[in-house]
């Protein structure tokens, strides 16, 4: 698949500055705050919905681009900016992305993108922190929180590359932004995933 350029992707290799004050390697006060960024070659967007009650489905949204500004001693003043482009939607239900895509869901074609711009709240910390602000999507704007954590740290056999895993977790009313069919078969309440693993050295 082509990917187009995109402004809030930038190489890997550049990540590894960028990423080590996140994890408390680079103390020095003067250089705390840090812009992190990036897409769906570094990480994974999803959504879960719950179907009849006992049934569980997963998509993914396979083009998306985020940037994320903390100080991990202040995580309380961490901003993210996120951008996604509702057509990418993959889903492994034959005939479902399609149906995503159209204009009783996503309505891809006449919104292509969706967007979350998040503030921290008070009261989190660098393991683990709220970020609240508005979603937009399908010409929709609702209030929407993200719970972002620092999940582990670990090192890459092959190579002995050290890696951070982030997780962030949400919950979206889907008729809160139109998307009302199938109502008796899908449940109202889609949990909404991200997860990134980033390689810092």
């Amino acid at each position: 698949m082509l990917v187009k350029p995109n402004p809030l992707m930038i190489p890997r290799r550049a990540l590894a500055g960028a990423v080590l004050p996140l994890l408390g390697l680079t103390p020095s006060p003067a250089h705390a705050t840090r812009v992190f960024r990036f897409d769906h070659t570094q990480g994974r967007l999803e959504f879960i919905a719950r179907h009849l009650l006992v049934l569980t489905s997963t998509g993914q949204f396979s083009r998306f681009a985020c940037e994320l500004t903390l100080d991990p001693e202040r995580p309380e003043t961490a901003r993210v900016a996120v951008q996604v482009e509702t057509a990418s939607i993959a889903h492994a239900y034959p005939g479902a992305a399609d149906l995503l895509r159209s204009p009783a869901y996503f309505d891809a074609e006449r919104w292509p993108l969706a967007r979350f711009s998040g503030s921290a709240l008070k009261g989190g910390r660098i393991e683990a922190f709220d970020l609240a602000g508005p979603l937009e999507m399908r010409g929709v704007t609702q209030p929407f929180t993200l719970q972002a954590k620092l999940a582990r740290r670990r090192r890459y056999a092959a190579t002995g590359a050290e890696i951070v895993d982030c997780t962030a977790r949400g919950e979206i009313s889907r008729t809160a932004f139109g998307m009302t069919a199938d109502m008796l078969a899908t449940a109202d309440r889609v949990q909404l995933a991200v997860s990134v693993s980033l390689v810092i050295g």
